[in-house]
Formats: structure tokens, C-alpha cells, sequence
């Protein structure tokens, strides 16, 4: 089997992607033979197969990729809903991710806003139109991040105007599972068994520097050599892990959003 060789986009030659696209124009007109062409990191086209090349990619490599493709920069991870309040002016240096909501001000600011707008059915669907339009401004066509603490229903009204890993809504595209809350060490079984039902599950994992926020991926360890690691396991943050627990991750071929 030949070696894969890493692409680099900002500084490799051109390239032509190859597969069914979905586009972005006022249809979402669906090309089951399209290509996307690639120069430095920046999409110069995306068109028919049966089309010329643009000028300059009459050479290019043309790779298949099998798969659904979706033009425009993929977000890896936000909280959307919370992206309608002002930036926190963090007072101090947090070393994980439990301390933060301890701080009169987090709550004053941040977790009591979001409660009362979760908490007001009217003002839920105006919310996420306004915090995926900020993503479309800004260039996103695909995030993630849909829950709201204080309303999951609230997921319902993320229809539309960006796509989102957690909600599809394409049968070939499938959804990714995702959760906030740590793992306790008591709960690995039976998380491994939520995993096995996943081809992608999102976890916030190890969110912090020190030893306690390292304590919630040794909490992954079932027994043994035995983790609730799978190929569908992407952990958030993974900030706190050391080298030996990349390579328990990477041996057991997890990854990561950082």
C-alpha cells in the first residue's frame, strides 16, 4: 500500500476534488458529478465534471474523494446559541473548565442571559437565524455546536441556513453525536456503548491544563488495556493530555478538535 502523502493546501500544487457536491448558490443545486477546484487554499470553481477546467488546472491532480462534498470552510467547533451575547472579559487564568462557572459574573453575564432566551420560546428561532447568519458572514457553511443548557428543544430551529454536523437533515450526510458533560470514570462502559452506536462522536475532553481536567480522559479507561476509544471519538480541547495519552488515542485511531 503506498504511503499517504499530506496535502498542502496554502503551499502545494493546484488541485481538482472530484464527487458529488452540494453547493452554495440560491438552490443548493446538487452536482452528483462535480468537481471543486483548489489553488493555495482558496476555491477557485466549482462546477460539472463534464465542464472545462478553469485556466491553469488543465494538469492538475484530480482526486476522487468519494464521497459528498460541501464547499466553504467547515467550523469544528462553538456554542452557537451563545453567540449572541458580548465576549466575556475573563477576569483570571482558568486551569480547567470547572472553575470558570463558579464566577458571580459567569453567571450574571453568560449562564443567566442564555437562561432567560432559552427560556423564551419566541425568541428561540429569531436567536439561531441571527447566530447563523454571523457564521455565513464570516465564510462558515458547516459548524457545530447546537445545544443550549437551558432549552434542548431548541435544536429543532437549526434548519437551513448553515449546515451542522449534529443535524443534517441529508440521509447521505450523517449526523455526529455530541456531548458537554465529562465522562465519569463509573460511567466508561456505558459510554463505550453509546460510542459503538456512532460513526462520530464529539466530546468535550479534557478542557484545561491541569491534573483534573487530564482526570476526565484517564476516565475513558475501562480496564486494562481497555478504553472507550473508537474511530468515532473526536475529543474537544484535549488541552490537558500528555504524551502518553496521545498515543492511547492515537493507537486506538480517536482524534481531536483543538
Amino acid at each position: 500500500m503506498p504511503p499517504v502523502i499530506p496535502v498542502d493546501l496554502l503551499e502545494g500544487p493546484m488541485l481538482v476534488l472530484s464527487g458529488r457536491v452540494v453547493t452554495m448558490d440560491d438552490q443548493f443545486k446538487v452536482l452528483p458529478r462535480g468537481r471543486v477546484y483548489i489553488d493555495k487554499g482558496v476555491i477557485r470553481a466549482v462546477q460539472d465534471a463534464d465542464g472545462p477546467a478553469p485556466p491553469g488546472f488543465e494538469a492538475a491532480r484530480v482526486v476522487a474523494t468519494e464521497g459528498t462534498m460541501y464547499p466553504g470552510l467547515i467550523e469544528l467547533h462553538n456554542h452557537l446559541s451563545y453567540n449572541v451575547l458580548r465576549l466575556w472579559a475573563v477576569p483570571k487564568k482558568f486551569t480547567n473548565r470547572d472553575q470558570w462557572g463558579r464566577i458571580a459574573d459567569y453567571g450574571r453575564l453568560i449562564t443567566g442571559p442564555m437562561k432567560v432566551l432559552g427560556q423564551t420560546a419566541d425568541l428561540l428561532p429569531a436567536l439561531i437565524r441571527y447566530v447563523e447568519c454571523k457564521c455565513l458572514l464570516g465564510g462558515v457553511t458547516t459548524s457545530q455546536g447546537i445545544e443550549l443548557f437551558s432549552n434542548h428543544g431548541g435544536r429543532r430551529y437549526y434548519r437551513g441556513i448553515v449546515r451542522n454536523v449534529e443535524a443534517t437533515d441529508d440521509p447521505e450526510l450523517p449526523e455526529a453525536a455530541a456531548k458537554i458533560a465529562d465522562v465519569e470514570a463509573t460511567d466508561a462502559k456505558r459510554f463505550m456503548a453509546r460510542l459503538m452506536r456512532q460513526t462520530c462522536f464529539l466530546l468535550h475532553l479534557s478542557e484545561g491544563t491541569d491534573d483534573a481536567a487530564r482526570k476526565h480522559f484517564r476516565a475513558l479507561e475501562i480496564e486494562g488495556a481497555d478504553w472507550a476509544i473508537t474511530p468515532a471519538l473526536s475529543g474537544i480541547h484535549c488541552a490537558a493530555l500528555k504524551p502518553d495519552d496521545f498515543e492511547v488515542l492515537g493507537a486506538r485511531k480517536g482524534s481531536m478538535v483543538w
